[in-house]
């Protein structure tokens, strides 16, 4: 579970002589508050005093609530963020934003969909008219999304070979729900509908299923935008538990390379098994930590020196399911001795207190710093909301970790270590070794 804290900006204040003398700054400690609205929306503020406020609306219409006649459609809807809507054309609403300084992005994962907005106090208003444009008034034109299609193609040109084997994991470990691609097929671009698009945005693009979180704004502000938001409540599309299947997917790309996603199944978000999962997969290994640096990581001990290859833990959470386990890229001749010892690894895992101390900081690391960026500290308070219906703050999220002992790391591992693998490959896969043969 993604998570982050902001850190107050310290403004030194330096005395001159002079006609006056302005008042000190008074220090502002962040708050963070929530609660869930009648109609069910959880909404939440994070009031750090920042001059910038952030507003994101988060849905539950991630890629795992496809049909499976529609793979592909919670993509296009993201891509299509910012088309015309029943109200004001793109050009007008791009026209608004530009004039006040703003700006909106939508994003999102296999459970949610995001749409963040990024302006000052002082436009606050006239932006979230655009916002609310956007989210309750979509009108898919055909001939718009037929010009956003090169859009889409490019989208799917630029993904890194890395970020290919990581979707395949998914498919390979779950099939469906979880397993369905980020991505939407290049065979399928243009294939659906605007009536499609309507349809999946109108049945989980409700208020139940909504989140809305403001950073750099009051509790009191929040209540008032989700007051404001006028999202139509349509009975949502019911969907099944995700089942961890396991398996393994490949996907011949020629190159020099070989990209390797191998996983176990890990635990549930918010849950404490997650949590020492998500040290363990930093404790594993994450590259050099200083330039040009030697890699002297569990993980890089264990493939040995095969030559040039770059190899990261990771731990990945969702509402019901989740994924343990290493992506790794090494050259083709070498990835038969990689790969079988990456799985060795992940068997039979064994960390040091040395190693597990230098996850919990690096943890620690990402989680404080990743506050720095309002947009995503607004993203994971979201996606804590769906999760748990609370959120906590980063510096608590830094406690817990810090609270996490040794043994429950070990009790995590050794229950993930009983799962079965999978796997996931794009690249130069000549001398990839198959699942059954780890």
């Amino acid at each position: 579970m993604a998570s982050k804290s902001f850190i107050t900006p310290f403004i030194r204040h330096v005395t001159t002589r002079g006609y006056a003398q302005a008042a000190p700054a008074t220090k502002r400690d962040p708050k963070l508050t929530s609660c869930v609205m009648p109609h069910k929306t959880f909404v939440a503020a994070f009031d750090n005093g920042s001059p910038v406020t952030r507003v994101t609306v988060a849905f539950k219409a991630g890629s795992r609530y496809e049909p499976q006649s529609e793979l592909g459609i919670a993509h296009v809807i993201r891509s299509s963020a910012g088309l015309s809507t029943k109200h004001a054309n793109n050009f007008i609403m791009s026209r608004k934003l530009a004039q006040i300084g703003a700006s909106v992005t939508a994003s999102g994962d296999r459970e949610f969909i995001y749409y963040t907005l990024e302006t000052t106090q002082d436009n606050m208003s006239a932006a979230l008219d655009v916002l609310s444009n956007m989210i309750t008034c979509q009108e898919y034109r055909p001939w718009e999304l037929s010009d956003n299609e090169p859009r889409l193609k490019f989208e799917i040109a630029a993904l890194p070979p890395q970020v290919r084997a990581v979707d395949l994991l998914h498919r390979a470990a779950y099939r469906r729900n979880l397993g369905n691609s980020l991505f939407i097929s290049p065979k399928r671009i243009g294939k659906i509908s605007s009536e499609s698009l309507q349809h999946y945005t109108g049945t989980n693009m409700s208020p139940s299923r909504c989140a809305i979180v403001v950073v750099g704004g009051t509790q009191e502000k929040a209540n008032m935008i989700a007051q404001n938001l006028t999202i139509p409540a349509l009975d949502p599309t019911p969907s099944e538990a995700s089942k961890y299947i396991g398996g393994e997917l490949r996907k011949e790309m020629g190159g020099d390379l070989a990209h390797v996603a191998i996983a176990t199944q890990g635990a549930v978000a918010g849950s404490a098994q997650g949590l020492a999962l998500a040290i363990a997969a930093k404790a594993l290994g994450n590259g050099p930590v200083t330039k040009w640096g030697a890699d002297n990581s569990p993980l890089a001990k264990a493939i040995g020196n095969i030559g040039p290859f770059a190899a990261a833990g990771f731990n990945v959470t969702y509402s019901d399911n989740g994924l343990f386990g290493v992506v790794l890229s090494v050259p083709k001749d070498e990835a038969n001795a990689a790969v079988k010892a990456v799985a060795g690894l992940l068997k039979n895992p064994k960390l040091s207190n040395e190693a597990i101390q230098a996850g919990k900081s690096q943890l620690k690391l990402q989680v404080l710093s990743e506050a720095d960026e309002g947009s995503s500290l607004a993203e994971s308070i979201a996606a804590q909301g769906f999760y748990t219906g609370q959120a906590k703050s980063p510096a608590d999220i830094a406690k817990e970790i810090d609270a996490v002992s040794t043994n429950d790391i070990a009790s995590a591992l050794s229950g993930a270590a009983r799962n079965k693998l999978s796997m996931g490959a794009a690249g130069n896969l000549a001398f990839l070794p198959y699942l059954d043969e780890l």
